[in-house]
């Protein structure tokens, strides 16, 4: 029979430490006791008995033993996220600690989406903390998806997305930086740099997808579909900016991706837009604010934002 959880909370508040959770989280990520030690800086003898302990504390067994090492059990699994965000806690913690008691007086937590982190803050944050040097600004890219479950346990303080379908209770949004969908390429391919190029043509090129259910995915299925067409695809598939860079890069590939997404990579000839007209619309990126206990540092930080915010407007 299982302990009730209030036990095992009781347990782990008074004899759990920050090292049980270290070793829980490398033994899962080496696979090996003595490997995951040797990363920590510990003997094995010393990580096993952490290890055990931490069983022991959980009333559980988290791993189990094979004969090239060792791999989570069911519990185990489920435990070692919770372990991992618990550790990243930590590093946060020590962070905004570290830099509060040095130079910094304040903290913006600011989530983003990837097309707003290139496309936005990039072109802003550098002044930003050049005016503002005694604010901390923490920033964590997240997908759409991820964001509003942040806002609705506190963790975060400004938020750079679309506009979502229903705004927080409490926030507000206003539309910051114009976007667009383009087709782009490595400034190798041979439709880089020619002018009025068809979607007709384009359809004989290899593609590169986003994944479902992004939304440059969703508008290139419908283009597809709508044209009665299926071009030769290439079977890789990210939302991160930097491997759409190295793929196009390297082959003679296009894809469908936001413009903000890529703006430094144009911007740097890194990559190419190709020039056609797509029959698509595209949502604005704009900030996700609080409307109420709004702190200082929030504040000048969303008024940078929005001062800045009609040169992003093209």
């Amino acid at each position: 029979m299982s302990l009730p959880p209030s036990v095992i909370a009781s347990r782990l508040m008074v004899k759990a430490r920050i090292r049980h959770l270290q070793v829980l989280v490398k033994v899962a990520e080496y696979g090996s006791i003595q490997r995951a030690a040797a990363a920590i800086g510990l003997t094995q003898p010393t990580t096993t008995t952490v290890l055990a302990d931490l069983e022991t504390l959980l009333d559980c067994e988290l791993f189990q033993r094979h004969a090239r090492g060792v791999r989570p059990t069911q519990i185990g699994k489920h435990l070692i996220p919770i372990a991992r965000r618990a550790l990243d806690g930590m590093q946060e913690l020590a962070s905004v600690a570290s830099a509060m008691a040095g130079e910094a007086s304040s903290v913006v937590r600011v989530v983003a989406i990837s097309s707003a982190v290139s496309g936005v803050l990039s072109d802003i944050l550098p002044n930003f903390s050049a005016a503002h040097p005694d604010t901390l600004v923490q920033i964590q890219e997240l997908d759409i998806e991820n964001i509003g479950a942040l806002i609705g346990t506190g963790e975060v303080d400004v938020a750079l997305c679309r506009q979502p379908v229903v705004i927080p209770t409490g926030w507000s949004f206003t539309k910051l930086a114009s976007d667009r969908l383009i087709v782009a390429c490595g400034p190798q391919h041979p439709l880089a740099g020619r002018r009025q190029v068809t979607l007709e043509e384009l359809w004989r090129e290899t593609w590169m997808l986003g994944p479902a259910p992004s939304a440059p995915r969703t508008a290139f299925d419908s283009l597809t579909a709508n044209a009665g067409v299926t071009p030769p695809l290439r079977l890789v598939s990210s939302r991160c900016a930097s491997i759409f860079w190295a793929m196009l890069q390297a082959q003679e590939i296009v894809a469908l991706l936001p413009y903000r997404a890529v703006y430094q990579m144009l911007n740097t000839g890194q990559l190419c837009e190709i020039d056609v007209q797509l029959p698509l619309a595209f949502e604005p990126i704009g900030v996700l604010k609080p409307t109420q206990d709004v702190t200082d540092a929030t504040i000048r930080f969303v008024d940078f934002l929005e001062m800045a915010a009609p040169r992003l407007k093209d």
